[in-house]
């Protein structure tokens, strides 16, 4: 829990409710703890530079990787590079380089709560608020939640970070990509199909859910609507560690469970080039019942690469560098100036 010191408006000022509290260091983000960062070979003339995006006012942080000879008037793809549930930036650094080594601008990101980026803000006690007053400064306890795995609000910080990315000099906004791991890979396609900014998407090792549900509204199950009844509540900001971790994984299967990125498939332009990579001996996710039926209603340029001998993690250099190169032949072909 942390105190955040905002300060007082002029008593003549009229009295209006905004929290500042975002801005205070907390949110900036910290390493994550006992996170590994692997060190990534970049090519010579490989430039990159650590920043600073905004997704619902949170401060979340990227690493852009740039291809040689680029300059602010520059027309060139970028890519934004989604991280699987848990993972970083710094876990996927390797393949932005890799994008950049194949001339285009890379992006890197951590979703809000994870890595370098800022939290989930809470209040801890009552503040005094008015429906008629629009900001206000307040001394305030709050609670900061991070290692939450929400899917909607993931893909949310996806497209602000393309937002961020057309803003960069040297980048043209016409022609963007995205790319996503495991559970990220279900937000690519999801993104694909949600937003007619990404011109061409690939999922690595996906995770699509959604193919055997029924397209209409359902019931929750008993289990998950007694969870649902609890979190509306008591569903107030955990106020320990042990809390949050609970809290955190009730939020995450409720969210999981109404997740179906495979539903939005078939609404992926038909301009929008789509690629599956999956790893050939994947025992955490079954590739006949995700990626290659999803591939199958990409209306669209689509193709499925399979990385041979390789399981889920892609932990060998061979594996790795074999995906990564699958995309980046991928977007040059794709999002090449048409």
């Amino acid at each position: 829990m942390n105190r955040v010191h905002v300060g007082r408006e002029n008593a003549k000022t009229r009295k209006l409710f905004w929290f500042h509290a975002f801005v205070i260091s907390w949110l900036f983000g910290h390493p994550a703890a006992g996170q590994q960062v692997r060190a990534v070979n970049v090519l010579e003339g490989i430039t990159s530079k650590d920043v600073k995006f905004f997704s619902e006012a949170v401060q979340c942080s990227a690493k852009i990787f740039f291809p040689r000879g680029i300059n602010a008037e520059s027309k060139t793809a970028a890519v934004v590079l989604a991280p699987a549930p848990g993972d970083t930036a710094a876990s996927i650094e390797k393949y932005a380089a890799r994008l950049a080594g194949r001339g285009l601008v890379a992006m890197a990101i951590d979703y809000r709560g994870w890595g370098q980026s800022g939290g989930f803000l809470y209040l801890a006690e009552p503040v005094r608020w008015d429906d008629r007053l629009r900001f206000s400064q307040h001394t305030a306890k709050v609670r900061i939640r991070r290692g939450r795995v929400i899917p909607d609000a993931q893909i949310l910080d996806i497209r602000n970070a393309i937002s961020y990315l057309q803003g960069e000099p040297g980048v043209d906004r016409a022609r963007i990509g995205v790319w996503g791991a495991d559970l990220a890979g279900g937000h690519a396609v999801t993104v694909a199909a949600t937003d007619a900014r990404v011109k061409a998407a690939v999922a690595q090792v996906p995770l699509i859910d959604g193919k055997d549900a029924p397209r209409k509204a359902t019931a929750p199950t008993a289990e998950r609507q007694g969870e649902m009844v609890r979190l509306a509540r008591a569903g107030q900001a955990p106020a320990t560690p042990a809390a949050a971790l609970v809290m955190n994984d009730h939020e995450a299967k409720l969210a999981r469970a109404e997740y179906h990125p495979f539903w939005y498939i078939d609404t992926i332009p038909q301009t929008t080039a789509v690629l599956f990579i999956v790893a050939e001996k994947d025992a955490k996710v079954n590739n006949d019942a995700h990626a290659v039926p999803a591939s199958k209603l990409v209306k669209g340029p689509n193709g499925v690469t399979v990385i041979r001998g390789a399981t889920h993690a892609l932990s060998t250099q061979t594996a790795s560098d074999a995906a990564a190169e699958a995309a980046a032949a991928w977007f040059q072909k794709y999002l090449r100036r048409r």
